[in-house]
C-alpha cells in the first residue's frame, strides 16, 4: 500500500484533528501506537475556506471573510496545540500541519503526499449533528482513501498499558478480493502485533453458504501457518453487520480488521452497509484495508493452489 510493506503499517500515522471527542480519542491512540513501534506521528487539522469564500460571494462580497477564515486558522492551531499535548504525554513528539480543503478530499491527498501508512480517525455512533460532522467525514475518508484507516469512537474498550495496543485480532474474510487486504495485513503484522488471529467467515442467508464461509476461513488459516500466526477459524451465522462485533467481543478481541474495494476499480468508492455499520458499531477500533491488484493476485493465486 502505497509503496510500503504491510509491516510498517505504523511506521508513519497520520491523525486528523478537528477537537470532537472521537478525534481526541484518535489522537491518544495514534500517540500510543507511534510510541510502541518507533513511528512517525502526523496530526493535522483540515479546514475548508471554498464553501466560506463563496458565502461571502454570494452576498456581493460586501464582507470581508478574511477574519472568519483567521479565526478557523487559529481554532486549528489551537487543536493541533492540544493534541500536540496528548501525543507528547504518551512520549510523543508530532508534527503537526494545517491544510487547506475539503477533509473528504485533503486527508487522503496529505497521507499520499506525506507517505502515511496508516490514518487514524475519530467517529461517531450517536444520532444529530455531531454525528453528521464526524461520521459523515470519517465514511468519505474511509471510501478515499488508499492507505488503509484506522477508525476508533467513543466507549471503545482499549488493552492496558502493559501491553501492546493490538495483539488479539478478528479479521473478517469470505475468500473474496475485496478480503484479501484483510487477511494479508493482518497475518504480515509484526508478531508481537498478532499474538492471535481470529479469522471469522460470516453464512448469511441468500448470500454465502457455510461451506463458503468455511472455505474462506480455512484459506486464511492455510496463509497465517505460512506466516508463523497464531490463529484460530470461525464460521457465523447472521448479518455480518451485527455477528462480526459480536464476535469480536466474545473474543476479547483488541481490533477488527475489514477489507474493502482496491482503488483504481469501478467500485472503489463503495465502502459497503456492512463495513460502515460496524465502524460505527463496532465496541474496539476497526481497521479498514483496501486489497491492491498485488495483493488479490496473490489471493487469487493462493487460492489456486501455486502460492501459499
Amino acid at each position: 500500500m502505497q509503496g510500503t510493506t504491510m509491516s510498517g503499517l505504523f511506521s508513519r500515522i497520520l491523525v486528523a484533528v478537528d477537537g470532537s471527542e472521537p478525534a481526541i480519542i484518535a489522537a491518544a491512540v495514534g500517540a500510543r501506537l507511534a510510541r510502541e513501534h518507533g513511528g512517525e506521528l502526523s496530526l493535522c487539522f483540515c479546514a475548508n475556506w471554498k464553501p466560506l469564500i463563496a458565502q461571502f460571494e454570494s452576498i456581493g462580497a460586501v464582507v470581508d471573510p478574511t477574519p472568519t477564515i483567521d479565526a478557523l486558522k487559529e481554532r486549528g492551531r489551537r487543536l493541533l496545540r492540544e493534541a500536540t499535548a496528548i501525543a507528547a504525554r504518551s512520549g510523543v513528539k508530532a508534527l503537526a500541519r494545517t491544510a487547506a480543503g475539503d477533509p473528504a478530499v485533503t486527508i487522503p491527498e496529505l497521507a499520499r503526499e506525506t507517505a502515511s501508512t496508516l490514518i487514524v480517525m475519530g467517529t461517531h455512533d450517536g444520532a444529530g449533528v455531531q454525528r453528521l460532522l464526524v461520521g459523515s467525514t470519517t465514511n468519505a475518508v474511509l471510501r478515499r482513501s488508499c492507505v488503509p484507516v484506522l477508525t476508533v469512537r467513543p466507549g471503545i474498550v482499549l488493552a492496558d498499558e502493559t501491553r501492546r495496543c493490538f495483539q488479539r485480532i478478528l479479521v473478517a474474510t469470505d475468500g473474496s478480493d475485496r478480503s484479501a487486504g484483510a487477511v494479508e495485513t493482518a497475518v504480515t503484522l509484526a508478531p508481537e502485533d498478532r499474538r492471535e488471529l481470529v479469522f471469522c467467515s460470516v453464512a448469511e442467508a441468500g448470500r454465502t453458504s457455510v461451506g463458503e464461509a468455511q472455505a474462506a476461513v480455512e484459506r486464511a488459516l492455510d496463509h497465517a501457518c505460512a506466516h508463523g500466526a497464531r490463529a484460530q477459524g470461525r464460521v457465523l451465522a447472521g448479518s455480518p453487520g451485527v455477528v462480526l462485533p459480536e464476535a469480536a467481543q466474545s473474543a476479547r478481541a483488541d481490533l477488527i480488521v475489514l477489507g474493502a474495494h482496491g482503488c483504481g476499480e469501478a467500485a472503489h468508492d463503495v465502502l459497503g452497509s456492512v463495513a460502515e455499520r460496524i465502524v460505527r458499531t463496532a465496541p474496539l477500533p476497526v481497521l479498514i484495508v483496501r486489497t491492491t491488484p498485488a495483493i488479490a493476485t496473490r489471493a487469487a493465486a493462493r487460492q489456486e493452489g501455486s502460492l501459499v
